[in-house]
């Protein structure tokens, strides 16, 4: 597979060579540590030679207050000499001492259309290198903005006491970025894939605010940006850092296409958790904990860590750090570790067993058309590339795994298939040809009676 057939099929959930990775976004100061590290001097070189599947591109803004649109909105309050301090969500804002719905108005509110250049959208688009997944960072981070409009606390506790300024101000907040969102995808369409729309509702134990809140004030807002980007039909992946398990079913509901970063850490954020109770919904995108083991652990227990998540997500999780960016207290090493255990080199196994005499026929129509439920399992067993060869009475199959250790699939030739590695039994339908099939027992020697084959199992190594 290429970059962009790899990307499309992990945020998909289908079956993929492998799983779909993306360095994120990296802290300016961690940048020279990366080339010094990868021995490159740019950021196309570094992707390269990581191997990466997705390419960002941020959306070109430029006003007379900031050249990020993240930072667009100049809310923190003036202090007595005319400064402004350094945007923060719990500095005073602007908003914090007005409670009448009326004093929207009051703020200069900047306009995208002055600041964001058609001509430039397209060509920091042109510009990434030919063949990756392209992804449109335009974060559209109304909550975080209305935060800091009036001051976190503030803005929090406005929810209740002056809710229909918060929502004349979030409201406006949406317009902007839904004006300069259209900007963008009007002057890139056909060249972006995916868009990243990024607001952090979560804590390291649990939301920042209730749902009931988010579902009133904030939620109507990111809806719109989400159908708007699916007008354009990109993927949307949507950021939050925290613990946001109570809302995950909301963000499915408005049609996010997986879910960013699966802060590891986090209350309830468990990638086995969220794999059981999700994983058949959404994907998800992050998954490797950046707060502690691309810190502090070592090249081995974050090799471990990927070998373990492509074991739970053979699809559906783009693996890459829980944070959109690399800072530069990670180990650099530990990014080499990941992106390698990402791409390792699958193991291969081989086994040779012998038909039983006057079965072969039966075995060809057999596999001619082999059952979805076990060609499902196989799949979930992480095996790949499976494919069996005859000569001269015996079997040879050949399959790849990334696991650590080679899961055991085992057939009775009749109605049941085991696999070691999920500790699951699937059944296979009775009836085939209009012949029905006994269910043998399958024993744990790996020797399964099998009436085709006498014998056919995998041991673990």
């Amino acid at each position: 597979m290429n970059h962009i057939e790899r990307f499309y099929a992990t945020i998909e959930r289908r079956p993929t060579d492998r799983p779909a990775s993306w360095l994120g976004i990296p802290d300016a100061k961690a940048v020279p540590l990366l080339y010094k590290h990868f021995g490159v001097n740019d950021m196309k070189a570094l992707k390269a030679r990581i191997d990466d599947d997705i390419y960002p591109v941020e959306i070109p803004y430029h006003s007379p207050t900031s050249n990020a649109i993240y930072a667009a909105f100049d809310f923190a309050k003036r202090r007595p000499d005319g400064s402004n301090e350094e945007r923060t969500l719990t500095a005073p804002g602007f908003f914090e001492d007005y409670t009448d719905a009326s004093a929207v108005d009051l703020f200069d509110w900047p306009q995208p259309e002055k600041y964001i250049d058609p001509e430039e959208c397209r060509k920091v688009v042109d510009d990434v290198p030919e063949g990756y997944a392209v992804l449109g960072v335009v974060w559209s981070a109304h909550f975080q903005d209305a935060c800091a409009a009036f001051g976190m606390e503030d803005a929090l506790v406005k929810m209740f006491t002056a809710p229909d300024l918060f929502k004349a101000v979030i409201n406006r907040i949406t317009d902007f970025y839904l004006r300069a969102n259209e900007i963008f995808y009007k002057a890139t369409q056909g060249k972006l894939h995916a868009v990243l729309i990024g607001n952090d509702f979560g804590s390291q134990q649990n939301l920042m605010v209730g749902p009931e809140q988010l579902r009133e004030f904030v939620f109507p807002g990111t809806r719109k940006l989400i159908e708007q980007a699916k007008r354009y039909g990109l993927k949307v992946i949507h950021h939050s850092c925290g613990s946001i398990y109570d809302i995950i079913p909301d963000l499915i509901e408005m049609g996010v296409d997986a879910i960013h970063p699966i802060q590891a850490l986090a209350s309830r954020m468990e990638p086995e958790r969220l794999n059981k109770d999700f994983g058949s919904r959404v994907s998800f995108c992050g998954g490797v904990d950046a707060q502690h083991l691309m810190v502090n652990g070592t090249t081995k227990e974050v090799t471990d860590k990927i070998i373990e998540l492509k074991e739970l997500f053979p699809t559906g999780l783009i693996i890459s750090p829980s944070h959109e960016a690399i800072l530069p207290d990670t180990r650099m090493e530990n990014v080499e570790a990941l992106f390698r255990a990402v791409k390792g080199k699958a193991k291969r196994y081989g086994s040779v067993i012998k038909v039983a005499p006057g079965k072969l026929e039966e075995y060809k129509r057999l596999h001619a058309a082999v059952w979805q439920p076990v060609l499902k399992m196989i799949h979930e067993c992480n095996l790949r590339n499976y494919s069996i060869y005859y000569k001269d009475g015996y079997l040879f199959t050949m399959r790849q795994t990334w696991l650590k250790w080679q899961p055991t699939l085992r057939h009775n030739g009749g109605g049941m298939f085991a696999c070691r590695a999920s500790n699951r039994l699937i059944h296979v339908p009775k009836e085939n040809g209009g012949r029905t099939w006994k269910r043998c027992s399958i024993r744990n020697d790996g020797n399964d009676g099998c009436p085709i084959t006498g014998s056919h199992g995998m041991k673990k190594p």
